[in-house]
């Protein structure tokens, strides 16, 4: 792993009411938005957004992390609303590369929808394209509908094998060694995310979402079933599908140096995706 040894800049940053805890992380080429799991806080991701070799853009949505309490219950295109606003905070003014990991990628769906010409790439992992998706493992799912479910679910690399899938104990206790920095949300926090996800999906205008997007799974995720990944990569103008043989749910924990390689090889990229690659998705 190429981890960095710069330097983040930590903040929190009032927009339209909220004060949202920020980390950015220096680096040259096209900035990152990298938008988190569901009630994820960010420092679980910090070793992964060290790894990345770019500038990273990480943040907590209201009641997530150290961000303060929610102040208005927003649904997907308004929080993509307040990202834009992140992005002006920071100067951010070319278009970014966006990805999103599980909720986070439902949040990056909708970036991409209203706020096109500020996207260059979209990278959606472990993802879906809302309500309307394949469910996951029940047993999985019950484990995690708590606030502070991240926090206790998975203390050891067994327990996180159990519960987001994987199939080596090596690789999932990476997964276990940064849940051990998860935070609960607020339970109002919760709540928005919960709010937000209500009658979201992105099925009716997946087919006009015509940006670069590497979509990426496991095949042994027990929270977001690789089918969702097929769903999308079938319905996204310029998609490219990548399977990660083994690997759970959080892979871009477990499988960091591999997850790292396939980023570069699509953000560096000089063409856009070609018909060959959407027609392999399966």
């Amino acid at each position: 792993m190429s981890a960095r040894s710069e330097p983040r800049r930590v903040e929190h940053v009032a927009l339209d009411g909220e004060r949202l805890h920020t980390a950015f992380v220096p680096g040259n080429g096209t900035p990152l938005l990298l938008c988190n799991d569901f009630a994820a806080n960010l420092e679980i991701l910090d070793e992964f957004a060290l790894a990345l070799g770019r500038p990273v853009l990480c943040f907590d949505l209201p009641g997530v992390g150290t961000s303060a309490e929610v102040t208005t219950m927003r649904r997907m295109p308004a929080l993509a609303q307040l990202l834009a606003g992140l992005l002006d905070h920071y100067g951010l003014t070319r278009p970014v590369d966006v990805m999103g990991i599980g909720w986070g990628g439902l949040l990056a769906q909708q970036f991409a929808h209203s706020q096109r010409d500020r996207v260059r790439r979209l990278v959606l992992a472990a993802t879906a394209s809302g309500q309307l998706m394949f469910p996951g493992r029940l047993a999985s799912l019950m484990r995690l509908a708590r606030p502070d479910a991240l926090s206790r679910v998975a203390p050891d690399a067994e327990q996180a094998r159990t519960v987001f899938g994987g199939r080596r104990n090596d690789e999932c206790q990476q997964i276990a060694q940064a849940m051990s920095r998860a935070s609960a949300p607020t339970r109002r926090g919760y709540a928005a995310q919960l709010y937000a996800l209500t009658g979201f999906s992105s099925l009716p205008w997946l087919h006009r979402l015509n940006v670069p997007t590497l979509v990426m799974a496991g095949d042994d995720d027990s929270i977001v079933p690789t089918v969702n990944a097929r769903v999308l990569a079938l319905l996204l103008p310029q998609a490219r599908l990548e399977i990660l043989r083994g690997a759970g749910h959080w892979f871009v924990l477990e499988r960091t140096d591999e997850v790292v390689r396939m980023l570069d090889e699509f953000l560096e990229a000089k063409v856009a995706i070609t018909a060959a690659d959407q027609n392999s998705v399966f």
